[in-house]
């Protein structure tokens, strides 16, 4: 039996609220990257909707900030704000409406840390993406409503300024995404910005993907281009004067050959957290990981139970993976009209 899939739309200005009947839904979620969807609808029946109450499809949809979100059997899967409206018509002059979503932290990539300088001077990195956020939403128009949540203590120090800075991409690069033995994050459906230490998510031993529920599964090793195993990490200054290191990788250099590449974060002068940029570069690439993608019905396992960030247990005999446990680093679910859910996810080794 398929659950009870329900979209609705919400004038985050005037608070008004709309149930709306789709056609197809796909949202994504990453870890420590932040989430994005795409609703597909039948025109027509959106211009009934808008008709009963005085207004228009557009609207309906971009005449303000227009929240939206998903929920399963009353459970609240997918949450974010209208980004885009793309009415298109066929040659039958049949109308379809596409309507692309983003989450409350992708809003961050169009605020930015200001002229003046910001400075952050020996410091937990734990603390640094609430206060840009905060800062952020004291500005006039500036708050999402987005209120603190988890908080966490790396034990680290880093030292660092940013002027004019896009803030969603500065959190990122201090997460666990490009910063090793850092933090990891998200905005949740209540719209918290938390913070977890050292990794965000908990082992669901309980939760198994096999013969049993896989629908599809893809390996992918990449080799050689795909790999470093001597990083260049470039940040504040200009020619002699910029801030640089060089980590490397010597046991891969001596399977692989010298591999190098680079990275760059002109906003920090802290060899520390230079270093922890490279070495974060070196984990994702110094050697050939299992790139591993599953893919489930959305009932079996429930993706309700279990978060990006989570470990699970992967069973794949043909690949001599024997119920190894792996964290979830992205999710990808797709709905149709009917309310069956089908869910990717893209596994990283623990």
């Amino acid at each position: 039996m398929s659950p009870i899939i329900q979209v609705f739309l919400k004038d985050v200005a005037s608070g008004n609220l709309f149930e709306l009947p789709f056609t197809s839904i796909s949202f994504i979620d990453e870890l420590n990257a932040g989430k994005q969807a795409t609703f597909n609808f039948d025109f027509m029946a959106m211009k009934d909707i808008a008709s009963k109450y005085s207004t228009t499809v557009v609207s309906m949809f971009t005449s303000s900030l227009k929240e939206i979100w998903v929920t399963m059997n009353g459970t609240t899967i997918w949450l974010g704000v209208v980004s885009e409206y793309d009415k298109s018509r066929d040659a039958s002059a049949n109308y379809t409406l596409s309507v692309a979503a983003i989450d409350y932290f992708a809003l961050f990539q169009k605020r930015r840390t200001g002229l003046t300088e910001v400075d952050f001077s020996a410091v937990d990195p734990a603390t640094i993406p609430w206060s840009l956020i905060n800062t952020s939403q004291g500005l006039t128009n500036g708050s999402y409503g987005i209120t603190q949540g988890a908080t966490a203590s790396t034990g680290l120090s880093v030292t660092v300024a940013y002027k004019n800075s896009e803030i969603r991409q500065e959190i990122i690069k201090l997460s666990n995404a490009q910063t090793n033995n850092s933090f990891d994050f998200d905005i949740d459906f209540t719209k918290k910005f938390n913070v977890y230490y050292p990794t965000k998510g908990s082992v669901r031993s309980n939760i198994v993907l096999d013969d049993n529920n896989i629908l599809a599964n893809s390996v992918k090793i990449p080799l050689v281009l795909s790999l470093t195993n001597s990083v260049f990490v470039t940040g504040q200054g200009i020619n002699n004067d910029q801030a640089a290191v060089n980590r490397q990788a010597s046991a891969y250099q001596t399977a692989y050959g010298l591999l190098e590449d680079v990275t760059s974060d002109i906003n920090i002068s802290d060899t520390n957290l230079l270093n922890a940029l490279g070495d974060r570069f070196l984990a994702l690439n110094e050697q050939p990981l299992y790139q591993i993608s599953l893919k489930h019905d959305g009932a079996d396992p429930d993706i309700t139970t279990f978060d990006v960030g989570d470990t699970i247990i992967v069973n794949l005999p043909d690949e001599a993976i024997s119920y190894s446990q792996y964290r979830v680093k992205k999710r990808t679910v797709d709905i149709d009209q009917s309310g069956q859910v089908i869910s990717q996810i893209d596994l990283l080794l623990i």
